[in-house]
C-alpha cells in the first residue's frame, strides 16, 4: 500500500523530469499562444503582445513541483478545509 511518504516521492520525480520537456516546449509556446488568442478574439494579437509573452517565456524555468505544498493542498481538499 503507498504511503502519502511515497506519493510525495513520486510526486516529486514525476515533477522534476517534467522540467525537461516544459524547457524545450518554450520555441512553440509563443506560436500557441499567438494562435489561441487569434482563435478567442477574432483576429491576431498585437506584435507588442506576443512579444512580451515571449520574454516571460524565454525568462520562465520549470523547477518542478514542491511535495510538501501538494500534501498541504492534498490534505486540506480531501478532509475538508
Amino acid at each position: 500500500m503507498a504511503t502519502i511518504q511515497s506519493a510525495k516521492e513520486k510526486y516529486a520525480r514525476k515533477t522534476a523530469n517534467a522540467a525537461a520537456k516544459w524547457n524545450a516546449a518554450k520555441g512553440r509556446m509563443a506560436g500557441n499562444y499567438a494562435s489561441g488568442v487569434a482563435k478567442f478574439l477574432g483576429g491576431p494579437p498585437a506584435a507588442s503582445v506576443v512579444s512580451a509573452y515571449q520574454s516571460g517565456i524565454a525568462a520562465a524555468q520549470y523547477t518542478g513541483g514542491d511535495p510538501d505544498k501538494w500534501e498541504r493542498n492534498l490534505r486540506a481538499a480531501m478532509m475538508g478545509q
